[in-house]
Order: C-alpha cells, then structure tokens, then sequence
C-alpha cells in the first residue's frame, strides 16, 4: 500500500463519517427535542426504544441496509448496494440513537423551570426550543463528536454495506482488517495509529466541550 491510497482510504473514512454525523445530527436534534419535551405513553415508549438502539449491534444496523440494498432486496432498483451511500446509511443508523439518548435526558432534566420561565415571558415555541439548543449547546456538540468518534471507530456496518471495495468503500477500519488477515502488519498497524488518533482527538475534545458546559 502506498501513500496514494492510505490518503485515498483517510479521505473516504472522513466522507462517510463526516456525512453520517451530520445527518444524525439533523435527525437528532428534533428527535431528542420530542422524547425531552413530549408527554404520554407514545413518547415514554419512544425513549425506552431509542435507549434501548443507542447500544444497536452496528452488525445489525449493516445486514439490514445490505438487505434492503443488495441486487434483489426492495430498495436494489436504487442501485446503492456496496457504496459510500450504503455505508452512511448504515451509520447513522447506529448513530443517531446515540446522539438522541445524550440529549433527550438533559432536555427532559431542564423543561420545567425553562418551559415554564419561557412561557412567562412569554416566548413563540419556535424561539423556545431556539433557546434550549443555546443552553445546552456544549451537550449538543459534545454529542455530535461522540457520535463522530463511534463512527469512526466502526467496521461490522460499514464493511457489510459497503463490502470493503478497494479505492471506493474501503475505509480504515475495514482496511486493517483486511490488510492483518494478509499478514500486513505494519500497515495495520499504521492506520491503526491513524485511526487511534483521530478518535481519540475526538473524545478528548467531546469531553472538553462537556466539561466546559
């Protein structure tokens, strides 16, 4: 493996991670506000369910989208089976709940004085949940770069969906993989470095961020 292709296999590992986070997050943060701010048993229900995929074997989340996109599942006409697209899905599947489950709590810990405070002002809800996402602004990132750490960090959903295909969906964990089970360590071993690093970059930085809030 040259250095051509380690930066290819880097570049395709941020795409897909980077492009999961950000949906999750959009998917989220609407998410987290219905389970913190919502009532009735629906909405309790919803909470145990999204706790419950926050901890989602991601092999799981990978043989459903490799169902649903290969040749002859529902969704092959689109023709995303093995691809950067399938792997997204497949992490934000795994993510999203994640990101939800570190959210909703905060938000159901603080709507009583603050929806209370807001509604004395009195506030459009709009500029109220505005508000909210201000106030725990350090959670939220704090769980977007959790989020991106376990992205990065993954290999059973990324390698069922996008079939670890050379120079198009291999990513680095599914690289080392690949290259240990050739008896290439040091290049295991040196994306294994890479890959540490970023993820622990992360983490650092998420903890940082939720200490300061």
């Amino acid at each position: 493996m040259d250095a051509v292709e380690l930066i290819h296999i880097i570049g395709i590992t941020l795409v897909v991670c980077i492009s999961s986070t950000a949906i999750a997050s959009a998917l989220a943060a609407p998410l987290s506000l219905l389970l913190g701010m919502g009532d009735g048993r629906q909405v309790k229900a919803l909470r145990t369910v999204v706790t419950a995929l926050s901890n989602i074997p991601p092999v799981v989340a990978g043989l459903l989208v490799f169902m649903l996109t290969n040749s002859d599942g529902p969704l092959g006409w689109l023709g995303i089976g093995f691809s950067i697209t399938a792997m997204v899905v497949a992490q934000v599947m795994v993510i999203t709940p994640l990101m939800a489950s570190i959210l909703f709590p905060a938000f159901l810990e603080m709507r009583g004085d603050f929806l209370e405070t807001c509604k004395g002002i009195p506030l459009r809800t709009v500029k109220i949940y505005t508000l909210l996402f201000r106030e725990c602004k350090y959670l939220c990132l704090s769980a977007v770069l959790i989020g991106f750490g376990r992205a990065m960090a993954e290999v059973a959903a990324v390698s069922l969906a996008g079939g670890d295909i050379k120079g198009q969906t291999r990513v680095l964990t599914t690289a080392i993989m690949t290259t240990t089970h050739q008896g290439e360590f040091t290049q295991a071993f040196v994306m294994a470095g890479i890959l540490i690093a970023i993820v622990l970059f992360a983490n650092i930085l998420a903890s940082r961020v939720k200490e300061k809030g």
